[in-house]
């Protein structure tokens, strides 16, 4: 049985020129029926699935934030006549600094349950926001952190780096405001070049120049190395902490069941025969809202992982922990010899000092950790 919970909001004031996940313009959609075909959703998981094992609530998005006080009420007073509130150890919501200035809005994420606020600054240079289309300025983000420094709650901050004429000054300048900040979590990501946004059109025109690889390696190496002498623990290739890892997230990279609600949303879960199944719901918010009317779950495919599908998935997503993948573990998980299955490409790995492996633990080096994409490809079947 699942132990998470991921809620889509898809709803945007602004889309920012390299994001391709599931979005719409807030002013352009009615939010109320949203809303109510969402609840009506995680009502049909709660029939079908049940809610009791859940542990962890994500609201991603978009921008969650953008709905109003008395959309939150609703929404948090129906999860809460589901749920049992007391069992839960992660409340996340995603935020951007300008959605989230407001005290009655703060106040109303933390009594009603929210433990952790994972807020999307991307980088403090403003020619840097302009270029990736943010709709925040500095002040709004420095505003947000310190009120929510005050609250009992965990700060997460979003950066991004390898941006198309950043340098390595502007990310030293980043970074040393970041460690000097009431932050408890940073999740740093490299850009990266998705279809269909407006950084792919540019750069398919040739209007837009990104970073050459060796200058980006560096900058993954700055941000480890700033971070980690900074009182941060790096436990996932993206990922640093001062206390509190992201327990959602490491649903993913442990590849266990989760369910996902909302527009575009992507879950898995076992079933009856303890096969996993992956399902993906519609992008289309007409579809999606007309399922729902309907009482039918707006799923656009699914499919069951095979047994070879799971191995792989846990090979590469385990490994993006810096703790690395227990490899009898997984032979018992699977009944299959995970060393042998994989001995020649594991060796080879080794060879290149890309990972090592110890009392049957294999991690990334930190030399792998610089060419993790490459050590994934190895995994997939």
């Amino acid at each position: 049985m699942a132990k998470s919970l991921y809620i889509h909001i898809p709803f945007c004031d602004q889309i920012c020129s390299y994001c391709d996940f599931p979005k719409i313009f807030t002013k352009t959609q009615d939010t109320e029926a949203y809303l109510d075909a969402l609840i009506t959703e995680i009502g049909i998981y709660e029939k079908n699935v049940g809610f009791e094992k859940i542990q962890t609530l994500y609201f991603g998005g978009g921008t969650p934030t953008i709905l109003s006080v008395q959309q939150f009420d609703k929404l948090f007073a129906y999860l809460q006549s589901v749920i049992d509130f007391n069992k839960l150890i992660e409340v996340s919501i995603e935020a951007n600094p300008e959605s989230l200035n407001h005290d009655e809005k703060i106040d109303c994420l933390i009594r009603s349950g929210v433990t952790r606020v994972s807020i999307g600054v991307q980088t403090f240079q403003e020619n840097l926001l302009k270029i990736l289309q943010r709709n925040h300025t500095n002040k709004d983000t420095l505003e947000v952190i310190n009120k929510l420094s005050t609250k009992n709650v965990e700060i997460n901050v979003d950066m991004i780096y390898a941006i198309p004429t950043q340098t390595l000054t502007q990310l030293v300048d980043d970074l040393n405001a970041l460690v000097s900040m009431p932050v408890t979590h940073i999740s740093a990501y490299s850009l990266i070049l998705e279809e269909h946004t407006k950084f792919h059109i540019n750069y398919m025109n040739d209007t837009l120049k990104l970073l050459d690889n060796d200058l980006e390696a560096t900058m993954f190496e700055m941000v480890i190395d700033k971070l980690s002498t900074s009182g941060f623990e790096h436990y996932e290739i993206s990922n640093f902490t001062r206390g509190k890892r992201s327990y959602h997230n490491e649903t993913y990279w442990k590849n266990e069941p989760y369910i996902a609600v909302g527009l575009g949303a992507h879950g898995q879960l076992i079933d009856q025969n303890q096969k996993m199944i992956r399902y993906e719901n519609t992008r289309s918010i007409n579809a999606y809202k007309k399922a729902l009317i309907q009482r039918d779950l707006p799923i656009l495919n699914s499919r069951t992982l095979t047994t070879l599908d799971s191995i792989e998935e846990s090979m590469f997503l385990g490994l993006r922990l810096m703790e690395g993948i227990d490899l009898m573990r997984l032979s018992t998980k699977y009944q299959k010899d995970i060393y042998e299955f994989y001995r020649e490409k594991i060796d080879k790995l080794i060879t290149l000092d890309y990972v090592s492996l110890e009392a049957q633990v294999l991690r990334l080096t930190r030399k792998g950790l610089m060419m993790a994409n490459n050590v994934f490809e190895e995994f997939l079947l």
